[in-house]
């Protein structure tokens, strides 16, 4: 039978580029063969999935409505059937209705006996996409943080992986990489730990990345040894364009109803309290004197914000009460 050609596409749209696929796989390969990743990937994600076990991994999952997703990742957390649908991004933009096809499948696993299934978005910083219609997203620069290898070579190798991936995204013109944003992130994080030194005060700040994008104003996640885990910190060195302010959050998350209640009860004052992650928490934010890259690096208020962490981590330690 010849075929009728007139149906066929001359010019196809891929559904994935070469660079997410390499990503889906090398996720794949990572939640399959390093078993201490899961909890790293659950912790840059800001889950709550206590010992979580992988039981099995499959890229390019069918999904319920026949269509197909990145990764699917199947666990069990404290003997209960939890999972992970992934949806890798770097320069395609959102599908139709992917998003949506991906929570109408998390819904469907949940009818089939599933726990608890979390819909995940892994993108560049700078990717502007479709990120508040998935449960949790994941900043690919982080996953690239939280990769391990004993062998140096392939650990270069792998994180080379998704490093070929944000200069192809910065290729496309979308974003080029900072380099006074860089700059400017290099300066803050020698100032903080310095300052953490001489007060004597231990804080954990995130590793600086090989590079930023412009609009990358936070400083994201900040721990405290003294918080639980799901308690962190967070640096907005600028809001937004028009305000000309900084902000420190204090996140907690998962919240339970009564913990939200007894924190807005007890808020410290002068500070301001929002929903976290769609509900699921609460944080507790703080102004502070804003920064910009075009500015340059500013001492007194990157002074002013660390003192005002310590505040809250002091206020959240004698005021809490779960």
């Amino acid at each position: 039978m010849i075929p009728d050609m007139t149906k066929i596409e001359t010019n196809p749209v891929l559904r994935k580029t070469a660079q997410e696929v390499e990503i889906d796989y090398l996720l794949a390969e990572e939640f399959s063969c390093d078993p201490s990743f899961a909890e790293r990937f659950i912790e840059a994600c800001g889950l709550s999935c206590p010992n979580f076990k992988v039981s099995a991994v499959i890229p390019e999952p069918s999904l319920s409505d026949g269509g197909f997703g990145d990764l699917f990742v199947d666990g069990i957390s404290n003997g209960l059937k939890v999972a992970f649908l992934i949806e890798d991004k770097i320069t395609s933009g959102p599908a139709v209705r992917q998003a949506e096809r991906y929570a109408a499948h998390a819904s469907w696993l949940l009818n089939m006996g599933w726990y608890r299934v979390w819909t995940i978005l892994v993108a560049p910083a700078s990717y502007r996409g479709e990120r508040t219609d998935y449960d949790e997203s994941v900043d690919l620069e982080a996953v690239a943080s939280i990769l391990r290898s004993p062998d140096p070579m392939r650990l270069a190798y792998r994180r080379g992986i998704i490093e070929r991936a944000l200069v192809k995204k910065a290729s496309t013109g979308v974003q080029i990489p900072d380099t006074t944003l860089h700059s400017l992130k290099a300066a803050y994080l020698n100032f903080a730990l310095k300052w953490c030194a001489e007060e004597k005060y231990v804080l954990e700040f995130p590793a600086l990345r090989g590079s930023y994008y412009d609009g990358d104003s936070w400083i994201h996640p900040i721990r405290s040894a003294m918080l639980p885990r799901h308690v962190v910190l967070r640096h907005r060195i600028w809001t937004s364009v028009k305000a000309a302010s900084g902000q420190v959050d204090l996140i907690v998350c998962p919240a339970t109803p009564a913990e939200k209640a007894g924190l807005k009860e007890r808020r410290p004052l002068g500070s301001h309290l929002e929903p976290y992650s769609k509900g699921k928490g609460i944080q507790i934010s703080f102004p502070v004197p804003e920064m910009r890259q075009k500015f340059g690096f500013d001492a007194g208020a990157t002074k002013n914000a660390l003192m005002a962490m310590k505040s809250l981590v002091q206020w959240f330690l004698e005021k809490h009460k779960p």
